[in-house]
């Protein structure tokens, strides 16, 4: 049984993507993707041997070594130019790792990225379109109690504002994920001692932008 948090990567993909899942873990997901004939074929790859490991026995066991290739490594470096990949699933990692990811030379053919990113969604999107991607999709959800925030990209370009890169161009407009992030202001406010006067105003001031974005769009 796939976990809320994978599955809800599913409905990002196309059955004719050519697809590479970094950091697959036990690869649950990609033979979900093609155990439901959600894709043709995917590359499942991990930095740690033993995850790999545990992901291409799962593989092995389900019958589809034919049709998810397992390999080692860091990121986009185990791909050749023979893979005509053009869609990375990125999840369970943070944004500077991701970041890390993305610097390199195979990110030139890749036409869309699917980031579940553990933290910092801000410096995620900063990030990523400037090398060249906008925003098609975000998606804010909970599973075991956890948050979680899919962000889709796709190769072009499109202009943001601070709250798009902030908040979300699409999760601005989005009513239970504002009030997660106002919900988090108001826990670092209780922490922050009452004489960093400075820092309260700026927090308050932070709330007032997230409360009046909700104002805004109708959606308090």
């Amino acid at each position: 049984m796939l976990s809320l948090r994978l599955s809800s990567l599913t409905k990002f993909v196309n059955y004719n993507d050519k697809i590479i899942d970094i950091g697959c873990d036990h690869a649950l997901l990609d033979i979900f993707l093609v155990k439901n004939d959600l894709v043709k074929s995917i590359i499942a790859s991990d930095i740690n041997v033993q995850a790999l490991n545990s992901g291409i026995k799962n593989i092995e066991n389900e019958g589809l070594s034919d049709k998810i290739s397992a390999r080692l490594g860091d990121g986009l470096n185990v791909l050749t130019d023979k893979d005509n990949i053009d869609t990375v699933i990125i999840s369970g990692m943070g944004t500077n790792t991701i970041m890390g990811i993305l610097n390199n030379d195979h990110l030139k053919d890749i036409n869309k990225l699917i980031i579940q990113s553990n933290n910092d969604h801000t410096m995620l999107r900063k990030y990523v379109t400037k090398l060249g991607f906008f925003i098609k999709s975000e998606e804010y959800f909970q599973d075991n109690k956890k948050n979680y925030i899919n962000i889709v990209f796709v190769r072009g370009n499109k202009k943001y504002s601070k709250i798009d890169l902030t908040y979300g161009p699409i999760l601005k407009h989005n009513k239970p994920y504002l009030e997660f992030e106002i919900n988090n202001i108001e826990k670092i406010e209780e922490l922050v001692p009452k004489n960093k006067i400075l820092l309260h105003f700026q927090l308050k001031k932070e709330k007032r932008v997230v409360e009046n974005n909700c104002l805004v769009d109708g959606i308090a």
